[in-house]
């Protein structure tokens, strides 16, 4: 009875915020209520995807061993716990021409989204492995792993993934390669719509060029 008189007044005194700040490496970050930044710790979240700046939380205003104002018992806001709306928009786009594109190949209408599935699936679940790892400081997936998946077709799974466990968004040098898989299969499939007219254009240019001539 006591647990739960403690519970419904830790509710009654939450505050909201919104995360100002955030060390991954380090563990912690601030939250910004108002006009003040509050110190918070991962371990003062429940199990989750670490929070990054943006994220709205919910939080019992509390004391460190030291006396200062810190966040306690941490709630990520439910509409950051998933891609969101506006990333499913995102990729229903850019899922749209490739698949249009598969119709026009000579396989069967299902095996392009069949294949994508398939490989988007193994890309989520490695995403999430190596999220995990990560974060327990275990064997990780490498880079060139999950680049090999995302040009398998594992793309739509990655791009998922990384907004669901905010793993490998903010590495610039990853984020470069990751959207020029993006582009080579927008730019693949328009060219198989277009019945290889862009193919076709490119060669006709080199040719004229002359680039081809200068090759000893």
């Amino acid at each position: 009875m006591q647990g739960g008189t403690t519970k419904a007044k830790q509710d009654a005194d939450r505050l909201s915020g919104i995360i100002a700040e955030w060390v991954e490496e380090r563990g912690f970050g601030w939250v910004q209520h108002g006009d003040v930044r509050i110190f918070a710790h991962i371990r003062e979240f429940k199990k989750g995807r670490v929070p990054v700046p943006g994220d709205g939380v919910s939080f019992v205003p509390g004391q460190d061993p030291l006396g200062r104002p810190c966040a306690r018992c941490l709630l990520l806001d439910k509409e950051h716990d998933g891609p969101g709306l506006w990333a499913c928009a995102q990729l229903a786009v850019l899922v749209s021409l490739p698949l249009l594109a598969g119709l026009k190949l000579p396989v069967a209408a299902w095996a392009v989204p069949l294949a994508m599935l398939v490989a988007s699936v193994a890309a989520w679940r490695t995403y999430r492995s190596d999220k995990k790892a990560a974060e327990a400081g275990g064997w990780r997936f490498s880079e060139t792993m999950l680049h090999t998946l995302e040009l398998l077709g594992g793309w739509p799974g990655a791009f998922l993934a990384q907004r669901r466990y905010r793993h490998k968004t903010r590495k610039a040098s990853y984020q470069a390669i990751f959207q020029s898989i993006v582009f080579l299969y927008q730019l693949a499939a328009l060219d198989i719509v277009l019945s290889h007219r862009l193919w076709d254009h490119l060669v006709q240019t080199i040719n004229e060029s002359g680039i081809l001539d200068m090759v000893p």
